[in-house]
């Protein structure tokens, strides 16, 4: 008679044979999934589909680049920085109801909007910005307003 233990191994090697017959079997069934005899499901098939889906997404990305470049052109016409500076330019008025207003498109040009408040009443003036830079001689508070807007 065999020893118990030459039994017992013996049956846990049978065991273990059992379990690696039964993995490779299902992964012999999986792998003909992927790979069947017809053409209709083969993995190299949907791979030859995925790989035209991605070159469309390449040509949509591209379309979608050029107009994104177009909107940007397009959008340096656009007002994209604006400041405003409130202050007081005299001694008999309070609150500071004076301001400049500052509005530029992306190629630094657009206006500058003073309006002085005082008691007698209230001016408003009205300069041209070309390039950052004013035609006219611009007050320290404008040209702190035109500053900051710059810096934006």
């Amino acid at each position: 008679m065999y020893p118990v233990w030459a039994v017992a191994v013996t049956g846990a090697f049978f065991i273990w044979l059992l379990i690696l017959t039964f993995l490779t079997l299902k992964q012999k069934n999986f792998l003909k999934s992927l790979f069947p005899k017809d053409q209709r499901r083969d993995i190299r098939n949907k791979f030859q589909e995925v790989l035209e889906v991605i070159s469309g997404f390449e040509k949509t990305i591209q379309i979608l680049e050029n107009r994104l470049t177009g909107f940007k052109r397009d959008s340096l016409g656009n007002i994209q920085k604006l400041a405003v500076l409130r202050y007081n330019p005299y001694n008999d008025t309070g609150g500071e109801q004076s301001f400049s207003l500052v509005l530029l498109d992306g190629k630094m040009n657009g206006v500058l909007i003073t309006s002085l408040h005082s008691r007698a009443g209230t001016r408003i003036y009205l300069k041209n910005i070309l390039l950052g830079k004013s035609e006219l001689e611009l007050s320290k508070e404008e040209d702190r307003a035109l500053r900051r807007a710059i810096e934006k």
